[in-house]
């Protein structure tokens, strides 16, 4: 009965968590040069540039936030092991697959949406960094809710699969 959409919403995860990291990892790699021009400026040329470092930390957290989803999905996130081994097997689905990914969307849920409510009203006012080139940091501030959104996602697909786990056993 849930087979079908379960795996349709696995197959659409992986496609949109595949592309978010590598994504990311073409903004990391941007990241990497825009930093290195800027060293490179301050020390050799003896012109030190304003906006590396900005752009540098726009790039950090979008990197990140587009990371997380795919960490989440392959399971790639640090997990301590040693606690959830004292129990049976199934205990060990229900903590991991079941109490885990609640315990993380209690927090997730409203981060999303109080990020997104804060990039929104950072787009309407137009709000700046208050730098010299002064750019837009509303458009930065949509991958948090972006990433963390996605992540939720991946936590409702890791649910199911819990509770469908619990059920077969």
């Amino acid at each position: 009965m849930f087979k079908k959409p379960v795996e349709a919403l696995d197959r659409v995860l992986e496609r949109v968590a595949n592309f978010a990291i590598y994504i990311g990892g073409i903004i990391t790699l941007l990241m990497a040069c825009v930093t290195t021009y800027g060293v490179v400026a301050r020390y050799i040329f003896h012109r030190p540039e304003h906006y590396t470092y900005e752009i540098g930390i726009f790039c950090l957290i979008s990197s990140v936030a587009l990371a997380l989803p795919y960490i989440q999905r392959v399971g790639r996130n640090l997990r301590v092991d040693f606690v959830s081994n004292r129990f049976s097997p199934k205990t060990q689905v229900f903590l991991l697959n079941v109490l885990v990914p609640l315990i993380a969307l209690f927090y997730l849920v409203p981060l999303v949406w109080k990020s997104f409510e804060y990039a929104q009203y950072s787009l309407s006012i137009g709000e700046r960094t208050y730098s010299a080139w002064a750019p837009p940091v509303g458009p930065m501030k949509l991958f948090v809710p972006v990433g963390a959104g996605l992540v939720c996602l991946v936590l409702i697909a890791e649910l199911i699969h819990g509770l469908l786990a619990l059920r077969k056993k």
